[in-house]
């Protein structure tokens, strides 16, 4: 493994350079796990684990501008953050995970990438990332789990407000200055405990180091010139040892920019700036829209035995921007794709002790889910007279038909405590799908398809065993098996005369994963280490030539993480984690393997924070973010997600002071103004330099909480 030590060099002269500011270094050993059907504590898990409470979402919110940028900075074997509304490439060890809000899945058939932009940073409580293949939450979670809980009423009656602002120091004006306001209401009566909260945020544009404005993401999309509301509610009534929950929750993100990226810069050579350009007329821009609606039902039945049953209901709809897909046989259109979805599931889990040695949890899981993907089409001719400024609308045509996706579900999984220092898990998923798409015209070639209908299944398992070998080291061993359903949406959207459901190759990613590792405490010092296997005969429904070629690969991954928390005084912590990954994939047909691409595994990544806490309510944390260079070309040729990938690093700084009324947290944003590409935007999503978005230049965060 080549291991970039000079990486560790980095850090410590980053970090000794500014010796008064630390970071608490959290023992991991001593966290709760509260997803329901993981629920355990990290010294007795056999996988790896990060827990990202909401402390720790405040100070890093600070220099972050959602989610999906905190994870990628924070969790082992995440690849690097990007600027673009999306996790496209934002793997975990170098496949996808499966995103859950507080138990409802936020996947769809047709992977659009955006799973981690659907909630607002200010709904969020808490977050926890298992890593590695995982089949107890169904399709999609071959890369690991994310589940998110949301805030809760549970407690003292309170009322939050909270405002808070951005700005460039790069260009100090109106034009980048975002706001936001948030107010939430919570509490218990009697029985019934309820919440209330609400955000509106309105983002301005973004500057990079040399005070150019950042151009609009032209791929996958971004949230630049957005308007983003977000509404979370809950109540809940509690009886004996029963409780019944109600939630609903609504985010929409609106986008209303004046610019798009100027497409001269094609021409330039790689790898040459994105330039914003103003001017742009276009009425339907990039959206979010995400209804989530959930029935709960918790009911301990006895000492032994719990029962949690899940009721939900998700409305979803996303726009991406416009795509010049003329020069391409399969659109042969300058179009704009949306997604439609609506998934209706339930989700039945029992936690059962059968003995003091001997735990099982099982239950059963059932989803409907309809989606379907039309494009918005453009006048070409208008749009090449204006520089690619100005879209005028001739109206909406099939893309992808509506797909229906039902599945039904059953799982088991077992706990033996075989001594005081040994236990062993083992457990089992069996899933059947219903696939089926009525009679459609494709985009490109307007050929006619016929709708069929297909039916699979998928059986998978997993095996693991702790040791405990004293009350400071734990090891374990794991074999688990992981599958995702493919993405029928990208294989029928290019079919041919000739295309049938059931011959299209269609079986589910079934994934091997094989996992040792370990975690130790040292006085002041808690660490840990995973080494992981994956492979699988059939990677994802690869679209390559603008879906002209579709392939199914053989894949293997392999690498090492390692965490350090380090105490080094009262005042003073470090924490810091490693990433490194390697892929390897053989075409169908083909002799010998070929490295994989960057969007799938990402380069080699260091995350460290220094910590400092005062005690008396001032709290500062430094973060370095460093990424090393990869050439992911094959024999020096660029392709998609090919290219020589240079290595950069960014520093954020946050403060939180605990006032006498209230809390002011401050966070400035790449500190010492590095100007960079990140792994996203140097790859080139959409093949040349529009898509070549710098990363933002020094920002400044000031938010102002008050809890009455």
């Amino acid at each position: 493994m080549n291991i970039n030590k000079s990486y560790i060099a980095v850090l410590v002269s980053s970090f000794l350079s500014v010796s008064t500011f630390n970071a608490v270094a959290e023992d991991i050993e001593r966290v709760e796990i509260f997803a329901e059907r993981m629920s355990s504590d990290l010294e007795s898990i056999s996988r790896q684990v990060t827990v990202i409470d909401n402390e720790v979402l405040t100070t890093e919110f600070a220099s972050a501008q959602n989610l999906a940028e905190v994870l990628a900075k924070v969790v082992p074997g995440m690849a690097p953050p990007t600027p673009a509304l999306t996790n496209f490439g934002t793997t975990i060890r170098g496949r996808n995970a499966l995103v859950l809000i507080d138990g409802v899945p936020l996947n769809t058939n047709r992977n659009i990438s955006r799973d981690l932009h659907n909630i607002h940073p200010s709904q969020v409580a808490r977050v926890e990332v298992f890593r590695g293949g995982n089949a107890i939450y169904g399709s999609g979670a071959t890369g690991g789990v994310i589940y998110i809980h949301t805030k809760s009423g549970e407690g003292e009656n309170k009322l939050v407000s909270s405002i808070s602002t951005q700005i460039s120091l790069t260009e100090r004006t109106s034009d980048s200055m975002t706001s936001q306001i948030y107010q939430e209401v919570s509490g218990s009566y009697q029985q019934w405990s309820y919440l209330l909260a609400g955000s509106f945020e309105k983002t301005a544009g973004a500057y990079d180091a040399d005070g150019d404005r950042i151009a609009p993401e032209p791929s996958q999309g971004d949230s630049i010139d957005s308007d983003i509301f977000s509404i979370n509610g809950k109540i809940k009534y509690q009886w004996q040892d029963q409780s019944l929950e109600f939630s609903a929750l609504s985010y929409q993100l609106e986008q209303d920019t004046d610019y798009a990226s100027d497409p001269s810069a094609k021409e330039l050579p790689y790898l040459s700036k994105a330039q914003s350009i103003k001017g742009l007329e276009l009425d339907k821009q990039n959206e979010i829209s995400n209804q989530v609606f959930d029935l709960s039902y918790k009911n301990r039945i006895n000492d032994d035995h719990r029962l949690t049953a899940q009721l939900y209901y998700r409305d979803y709809e996303s726009r991406f921007s416009p795509f010049d897909g003329r020069p391409y046989g399969t659109w042969n259109h300058l179009a704009q794709t949306y997604l439609e979805s609506t998934n209706l599931g339930l989700r039945l889990t029992v936690n059962s002790s059968l003995s003091e040695q001997l735990d099982l949890d099982w239950g059963l899981d059932s989803s409907e889910e309809k989606s379907e993907m039309p494009v918005t089409t453009y006048d070409g001719d208008i749009y090449d007279e204006s520089n690619g400024l100005v879209f005028q609308e001739l109206g909406d045509k099939a893309f992808v038909p509506e797909l229906t996706h039902s599945s039904r579900a059953a799982f088991a999984q077992a706990r033996y405590q075989l001594n005081d220092a040994i236990s062993l898990e083992a457990g089992l998923r069996y899933e059947e799908i219903e696939a089926s798409f009525d009679d459609f015209t494709t985009l490109g070639q307007a050929v006619d398809i016929q709708g069929s209908d297909y039916d699979y299944d998928s059986f998978v398992s997993n095996f693991a065993a702790t040791y405990q070998v004293n009350d400071d080291h734990t090891v374990y061993l794991a074999a688990n098996e992981g599958y995702e359903l493919p993405d029928i949406g990208l294989r029928i959207r290019y079919a041919n005369e000739q295309f049938d459901l059931s011959q299209s190759k269609l079986k589910p990613v079934e994934t091997q994963d094989y996992e040792f590792g370990w975690r130790g405490n040292f006085e002041q010092v808690a660490m840990s280490l995973a080494l992981f296997h994956s492979s699988s005969d059939l990677g994802n429904v690869k679209s390559e030539n603008m879906g002209l070629s579709l392939s199914r690969n053989k894949v293997e991954i392999k690498g090492i993480e390692v965490t350090l928390d380090l105490d080094i005084n009262d005042y003073l912590a470090l924490d810091l984690s490693y990433s490194y990954a390697e892929g390897k994939e053989k075409a169908e047909g083909a002799d010998e393997y070929i490295k994989m691409n960057g969007f799938a595994i990402p380069p080699n990544k260091l995350s460290a924070a220094l910590v400092y806490d005062n005690l008396q309510g001032w709290t500062s944390q430094l973060r370095l973010l460093a990424v090393s260079g990869e050439d992911y070309r094959i024999d020096g040729n660029n392709a998609f997600g090919r290219r020589d990938v240079e290595s950069y690093r960014v520093v954020d700084w946050s403060n939180q002071v605990e006032l006498p009324k209230g809390t002011l947290t401050v966070g400035i944003e790449n500190l010492f103004n590095k100007q960079y590409y990140s792994v996203y935007s140097q790859l080139q999503r959409n093949g040349n330099n529009t898509s070549s978005i710098p990363g933002r230049g020094r920002l400044l965060s000031v938010n102002y909480q008050l809890t009455w």
